[in-house]
């Protein structure tokens, strides 16, 4: 039986809808969960915000353009743009022009947005004891699932284009 044969049968299946259904509920709710846990963490902090904290945990190794920061996140580019002009105000980042793109520039952290790395990485830290403390996990469950949500996701965007 072929993929799509396989996936057809599946989606007719009500059992499965039923089960694929939660499973998207719980990753809904999952979501609200990781933003109320951040924004708790980050909340004494005066320049970090959880939208700021995305950002820098996405361009801290390598600078993106506004849209491949909002791509990669899943956010609309406003929304970033909104973010990033936060950030320039509070001197986390800065442009850095884009060979490939005249209107597009890199943002890159300057020296105090790399100095909040450590920070980011302490908050992340404590968000995943908040959410691994008091359950039997093993780095086989963490890659394994990570996976298939990485395939769910890069399926959706290659199917959403043939819908309407």
């Amino acid at each position: 039986m072929n993929q799509v044969t396989k996936s057809k049968k599946l989606s007719e299946s009500i059992e499965f809808l039923a089960d694929f259904q939660l499973l998207f509920g719980n990753i809904i709710r999952i979501n609200g969960a990781f933003l109320e846990v951040a924004e708790k963490i980050c909340a004494d902090d005066k320049l970090i915000t959880v939208p700021i904290w995305r950002v820098i945990a996405v361009i801290r190794i390598n600078p993106m353009t506004v849209s491949e920061v909002a791509k990669y996140l899943g956010l609309k580019r406003q929304s970033v743009q909104s973010t990033v002009n936060q950030m320039k105000r509070r001197g986390l980042v800065k442009f850095r022009k884009n060979p490939n793109h005249k209107t597009s520039p890199f943002v890159i952290l300057t020296k105090q947005g790399n100095d909040k790395v450590d920070d980011i990485l302490k908050y992340q830290k404590k968000l995943t004891e908040v959410f691994i403390k008091g359950i039997d996990i093993s780095m086989k469950d963490v890659v394994s699932n990570r996976e298939f949500l990485r395939a769910l996701r890069e399926n959706s965007e290659q199917n959403i284009s043939k819908l309407n």
